[in-house]
């Protein structure tokens, strides 16, 4: 008798006890999303975009901080470009993509170097094309205002031939040297300029001047070695 009543007790207990609620899909889902914060005015973990004050992407050119940026149309940063062209400037930009713009000299070396291709050998040869003009002017004897003579006239003498390739070459990426001194013409020495390029710890010569005189007798004045058979005595004075 007594077992039967505690049995009745405990079913009548059970039976007074809350369903306990079920939770469908959609309530789990609900109960687990977390909300994501919208990256605002700061650069994504990867440094890849950088996000306005709305959040969004930015495209085009930033200054951000003390730095300019220039992002693709996708928002993403441009990075190691030895020479980008924005707009109608062009610029210099580092593995961080930090740009800079380019000289006057350099932008008009870059234009002529896209022009050939980004190509050394294009480059060296279009310096050793330029008409010869012994007679000309510029504002002060340097490798910058031959270089800008060279670019916007297509003449010049051995200094303006030596100072577009040094300005293309050194665009490029290359350790260019733009170098004057002299050269051995039999018993006499005559003023010059040439070229330098430094690659794995040896030094060629560029001579696109050389090149013109004598490159149809079958001679080169590319990539050349100091005392090379064929070639000038070089005697140098100042590398830049």
């Amino acid at each position: 008798m007594k077992k039967k009543l505690t049995a009745l007790v405990l079913s009548l207990v059970l039976a007074a006890m809350p369903a306990t609620p079920v939770m469908n899909v959609q309530t789990v889902s609900a109960a687990t999303t977390t909300k994501v914060a919208v990256q605002k005015n700061t650069w994504s973990k990867d440094h890849k975009y950088y996000y306005d004050n709305k959040g969004k992407k930015v495209k085009g050119l930033r200054k951000i901080g003390k730095y300019t940026y220039i992002f693709d149309s996708k928002g993403v940063l441009v990075k190691n470009k030895k020479y980008y062209k924005y707009g109608k400037t062009y610029y210099k930009i580092d593995a961080k993509g930090r740009a800079s713009k380019l000289s006057q000299v350099e932008t008009l070396a870059a234009i002529r170097l896209q022009k050939c291709g980004g190509n050394l050998k294009k480059a060296f040869k279009w310096s050793a094309s330029l008409r010869y003009n012994g007679n000309y002017r510029v504002a002060k004897k340097n490798h910058t205002n031959y270089g800008i003579y060279g670019f916007r006239t297509g003449s010049g003498d051995c200094y303006v031939m030596a100072s577009t390739f040094y300005w293309m070459a050194k665009v490029a990426g290359y350790n260019a040297h733009y170098v004057t001194g002299y050269v051995n013409k039999g018993k006499t020495k005559g003023p010059h300029a040439w070229v330098e390029i430094k690659t794995k710890n040896k030094t060629y010569v560029y001579d696109p001047n050389f090149q013109k005189e004598f490159g149809p007798k079958g001679y080169t004045g590319y990539a050349i070695r100091y005392g090379q058979k064929g070639t000038l005595k070089y005697i140098k004075k100042k590398v830049y």
